[in-house]
């Protein structure tokens, strides 16, 4: 056998000089644990930032379903629904636009008992990537849309 190409730890193994580099390794437990810190925290950095993704979405959701309930009391989209709408807006820092869907109104845009109605809520959230120190943010708008469907809850006495 051709003991050159054998080495200490056996064949094909690297020539004496790289195998001492290599197993002069003091400090490097120390640059391990930097990258691994450094890789934890960009990791809960991201996920931190796509946290504020979800709330929006909730905080949407939320006024969704308060203005649904409003209009199912009232049995009308009256002003106390708007005074809410804007009121939560305000609270929660969103701008949304909302529709009302898939109603049939009788006298005066009054919802008969019964009958259902669809609000819709459409919002474009524009969720920051990175923020240079000598441009504009990097922004992605994320549309975001709620769609929510109610029952009128009041009776109206149509005039015959």
């Amino acid at each position: 056998m051709n003991s050159r190409y054998r080495g200490i730890r056996g064949r094909l193994s690297p020539p004496m000089f790289f195998q001492k580099l290599l197993s002069n390794r003091k400090g490097s437990s120390y640059f391990d644990l930097m990258i691994k810190t450094l890789v934890v925290i960009t990791l809960m950095v991201t996920v931190m930032s796509f946290l504020s993704v979800f709330t929006t979405y909730l905080n949407l959701n939320h006024v969704c379903r308060r203005v649904v309930r409003v209009v199912e009391l009232e049995g009308q989209v009256s002003d106390r629904a708007y005074d809410v709408f804007y009121r939560l807006k305000q609270q929660t820092g969103l701008s949304p636009e909302m529709t009302v869907e898939d109603v049939e109104y009788y006298e005066d845009q009054k919802i008969q008992l019964r009958d259902t109605f669809t609000i819709t809520m459409t919002y474009s959230y524009p969720f920051t990537i990175f923020t240079p120190s000598f441009a504009p943010p990097v922004e992605i708008n994320i549309p975001m849309r709620v769609s929510i469907t109610g029952m009128s809850e009041k009776y109206w006495k149509l005039i015959d």
